[in-house]
């Protein structure tokens, strides 16, 4: 039942629950790649867990965005370039985000690992930000069939 939004079209509970586990999916070879690097960085390299933070973010990004793009909105029809461009735009944000409340994880909650705060911070910042910017801006397809997710 559309809700007067243009494009805007009813969509089975099934199909949008398998396109949030895909996301997750995603997500999770994304954190992957984003907690070996800031492990590697901390405890084999000593480096500081706040400045280890952004190259870890940055690899989870690139992981993100393909992933994203080929296998969870499955938009390969869309203009990478385009794509690509909104993708940058809002991972700038959402690295500040990330950022932030990583820096503020680690001064409420020093006890904890600083692992375990990246997953945390990380995880608000997917449910609140990226998952809503990736499904309605940036792998948005034009048009409304299907494949337009």
């Amino acid at each position: 039942m559309p809700n007067g939004t243009a494009g805007t079209t009813s969509e089975p509970l099934t199909a949008r629950a398998f396109r949030f586990s895909r996301a997750l999916i995603v997500g999770g070879c994304a954190t992957a790649g984003d907690f070996t690097v800031l492990t590697t960085l901390v405890r084999l390299f000593g480096v500081d867990p706040a400045w280890a933070r952004a190259p870890a973010l940055m690899t989870g990004a690139c992981i993100q965005f393909l992933g994203n793009r080929t296998f969870t909105f499955r938009a390969t029809a869309g203009r990478m370039s385009r794509q690509a461009k909104l993708f940058l735009v809002f991972e700038g944000v959402t690295l500040a985000m990330n950022w932030l409340i990583y820096q503020g994880l680690l001064e409420v909650l020093p006890q904890l690992p600083p692992e375990v705060l990246s997953f945390m911070g990380t995880f608000v910042v997917f449910v609140c930000f990226n998952y809503p910017m990736r499904k309605n801006v940036i792998f948005k397809l034009s048009g409304t069939g299907p494949g337009a997710t």
